[in-house]
């Protein structure tokens, strides 16, 4: 299977194409809705020419979907209806949240379906093809499909791990927190920095972010730090006070954060006197 198609010249579709271009396989096509990502798709990698996904996908032996969560269903549908799946390709689609349900109309046309999910980030093609190497991809597929699914991970250098169909919304979920989650709050902790004056927040950031979501990772709960994990509830308070005052519209992202840190920190061993202490401060 050498042949690719991608239909979705996105980050992720650019990245995973210029990735399978430096295992071997040979990106024949690209199809995408807008013209300066087929353009930049093309100049990264030549040899694929752009055009409508049901053209696309004819000459594919292997046909990579890239598109958007909510595109994907109307994609493979249309290209299925147009009689534009090759007997014998396999089809693949990287979204996070779906089964190979989503790919159904191409594998009653003939075609292999699997799901592939790569648990990373993808700012852009190129930081996302750097990170690639190493990175655990969840795969979903039929028995009898499971085996050139995972090669397929591993030729791009990922990790594959089998994810139940009916687990692909809870783990989306997960990695949807893990990440953009963790990003926003991120975001709002350097607003915090430079408000309080610091005017390169990511010499505080960037190794205390790295660590924290190391230890939260492998540890849960019992990685849990702070004012609240230790049930210092005036910090809390006064916390709340300065942001009431100079950032308000931080508050309520402050007080669902901690909330939820409280709950963890009573499952970390936080006593009841010092938990009743911070639940008070966060329900005043």
């Amino acid at each position: 299977m050498r042949r690719v198609a991608v239909i979705g010249p996105g980050r992720v579709g650019t990245a995973l194409g210029m990735a399978l271009d430096r295992a071997g396989y040979r990106i024949v096509a690209v199809a995408g809705r807008s013209r300066q990502g087929s353009d930049d798709f093309v100049r990264r990698l030549p040899s694929a020419r752009s055009m409508a996904a049901a053209y696309a996908a004819r000459g594919a032996e292997l046909v990579l979907v890239c598109v958007g969560d909510d595109a994907l269903v109307e994609v493979v549908r249309r290209v299925a209806a147009a009689d534009a799946v090759a007997e014998g390709s396999r089809w693949v689609h990287t979204s996070g949240g779906y089964g190979t349900d989503v790919l159904e109309p191409v594998r009653l046309a003939g075609a292999a379906v699997a799901a592939c999910h790569p648990a990373q980030t993808f700012p852009d093609p190129d930081t996302g093809l750097a990170a690639l190497p190493g990175t655990s991809w969840a795969v979903t597929a039929d028995e009898g499909d499971l085996g050139w699914a995972r090669v397929l991970v591993t030729d791009l250098r990922g990790s594959p791990v089998t994810v139940d169909a009916g687990s692909r919304t809870l783990y989306h979920a997960g990695l949807t927190v893990g990440s953009n989650a963790t990003a926003t709050v991120v975001t709002l902790a350097r607003d915090l920095l430079l408000g309080a004056g610091v005017t390169d927040p990511s010499q505080f950031l960037g190794p205390l972010v790295t660590t924290s979501a190391s230890n939260a990772a492998s540890r849960g709960a019992a990685a849990l730090t702070g004012p609240v994990r230790r049930g210092d509830a005036g910090t809390v308070a006064r916390q709340l006070d300065e942001l009431r005052t100079v950032l308000p519209e931080a508050v309520e992202a402050y007080l669902a954060l901690s909330r939820l840190a409280l709950r963890h920190a009573r499952r970390a061993g936080l006593g009841d006197e010092a938990a009743a202490a911070v639940a008070a401060v966060l329900d005043n």
